[in-house]
């Protein structure tokens, strides 16, 4: 999102598929592009009457002209004049081939001088677009990953995987790269690290677990031996919280661009947005690793971490925020990894690793599956497993009031609707065989089903987003942004505060406590 020159708010809704404008003076929302359909823009036509396929950055010229990114090779651009829908190429000149989903904007900007910058977190560049000869070029980044230094040439400078650019008043770019923040100089075209030496910002040692680090906490799943295991999915790490309340890193601390997906010795392995996170009754541990594409195995007596399985699924997701965290669940036979990203779910055998499509549409080379059809999946998160065999999914779409709980059924692989109307439904995990309790990312709350009585009462949450609460009622504290969930032995229940950046632990009580009014 972004204030234009008029003083208005512009932002996309990516789960409503549209570009819209808020006025601070009389509190109206406009609809600027999009019809609410998730599919390939149409240019040529009022751009409010066109599809858009998950709208991104949004950027605003001078003259009011509206610029967005959303999941296609281009830029989009509203005239001003009629209100169109335009296409901006970002093709380069040389790159003598159609553009691909590998080649999707990350983050847009502009400038005063009439330029549009476009990064490319998948080809780690930065292009720029000249707006008055629609000419494109590469500002910054040679397509390689890695750091060869500063006071350099941009165009001649590594820049790995910008997701964030934004053009400063005396027109210098800042660039947000692999915990970097960059800055290129207008008048020299040199490159420079304002911030950041590379690395994550983390708690390698051994660390009391109330004064620890956590960024995007996905999954916290409990360990016979008493341990409990986060995956803290953007800072690469598997993170073990010891009986004596201290904070280990499991696994993770590798360098991505050295190392990528090799296994080794748990400290080394570098990991990519672990998320679903599995214990096993020895306490080794399985869990989903580079945006839910492979499977990792930590064996917890050599302390080495070896690739499980990997799923068909060819790219990655990028961004700031962890909106939807996979999900890793076994029945002994099988595990089940829930995508929702690639907007399906996976099923592999432990015996020997192999991987087949469970429940949806398997996701393309570069993004998620765009047919529709009974059988596909939004953005599948939370997985459960009853006594029976039967899964059960949370599924629902970014910022909507669409998300659901489906059950497959173990034995037809049908699929029935448990409960509709939720909020970006994230966790899952049974409380006992009757009783399902599901988070719900965007209502900021954890909730549980009775699936024989249909009842439904809140154990966490006011459906306020804060962090106030803790030491009383768990009704009436407040989350944010709560992802996977899970229960002990003891009955205890584990929520991935994620947007609060903690792990919040909750005895449940007897009866539905009284919040007084605030």
């Amino acid at each position: 999102m972004i204030v234009g020159p008029d003083g208005n708010l512009y932002f996309s809704d990516g789960g409503d598929s549209r570009i819209k404008e808020y006025s601070f003076a009389s509190g109206a929302v406009t609809v600027l592009a999009g019809n609410g359909t998730a599919a390939p823009a149409q240019t040529g036509i009022a751009a409010n009457l066109s599809s858009l396929k998950y709208p991104q950055a949004v950027a605003v010229g001078r003259d009011g002209t509206v610029y967005f990114s959303t999941l296609e090779p281009y830029v989009f651009r509203i005239t001003p004049e009629d209100g169109k829908l335009q296409a901006i190429s970002i093709a380069l000149a040389e790159e003598k081939k159609p553009l691909g989903e590998y080649d999707i904007p990350s983050y847009i900007a502009l400038d005063e001088q009439g330029h549009l910058f476009v990064a490319q977190a998948n080809r780690s560049r930065v292009l720029r677009v000249d707006l008055k000869t629609s000419v494109s070029s590469v500002y910054a980044g040679t397509g390689q990953q890695g750091f060869n230094g500063d006071g350099i040439p941009a165009d001649l400078a590594t820049v790995t995987a910008p997701l964030y650019v934004v053009s400063d008043p005396a027109g210098n770019l800042i660039i947000s790269e692999n915990h970097r923040i960059r800055s290129v100089k207008s008048s020299t075209r040199l490159i420079w690290t304002r911030v950041g030496n590379g690395n994550w910002v983390i708690d390698d040692e051994r660390t009391l677990a109330i004064h620890a680090q956590l960024w995007e906490p996905a999954n916290a799943v409990a360990a016979p031996n008493g341990s409990l295991y986060i995956s803290s999915s953007l800072s690469n790490r598997l993170m073990r919280l010891g009986p004596d309340g201290d904070l280990t890193s499991a696994a993770g601390g590798g360098s991505f661009v050295h190392v990528g997906s090799e296994a080794g010795l748990a400290a080394r392995v570098a990991l990519f947005h672990p998320q679903g996170v599995w214990v096993e009754k020895n306490n080794d541990i399985f869990f989903s690793d580079y945006d839910n594409r492979i499977i990792r195995h930590l064996v917890s007596d050599s302390g080495s971490v070896t690739n499980f399985a990997t799923t068909p699924k060819n790219f990655n997701s990028a961004g700031l925020f962890l909106y939807h965290a996979g999900t890793l669940v076994s029945d002994g036979v099988y595990f089940y990894l829930s995508d929702p990203n690639g907007g399906c779910v996976w099923r592999i055998s432990r015996g020997n690793g192999a991987v087949e499509l469970y429940v949806g549409v398997a996701p393309g080379t570069h993004g998620p599956a765009s047919d529709g059809g009974a059988g596909r999946l939004v953005s599948p998160a939370g997985l459960a497993l009853d006594s029976a065999g039967n899964l059960y999914i949370a599924d629902g779409s970014l910022g909507g009031k669409d998300g659901r709980i489906l059950r497959v059924d173990g034995a037809t692989r049908s699929i029935t609707s448990v409960l509709s109307n939720l909020r970006e439904p994230s966790g899952l995990a049974f409380q006992s065989y009757e009783i399902l309790c599901f988070a719900e990312s965007g209502g900021h709350q954890v909730r549980c089903l009775n699936l024989n009585s249909h009842a439904i009462h809140v154990i966490a949450g006011t459906g306020v987003a804060g962090l106030k609460g803790d030491g009383g009622p768990a009704e009436c504290a407040q989350l944010n942004r709560p992802s996977g969930i899970s229960f002990d032995r003891a009955g205890d229940l584990y929520i991935a505060d994620t947007g609060n950046q903690r792990i919040r632990r909750v005895h449940p009580g007897l009866g539905q406590a009284y919040c007084p009014l605030r």
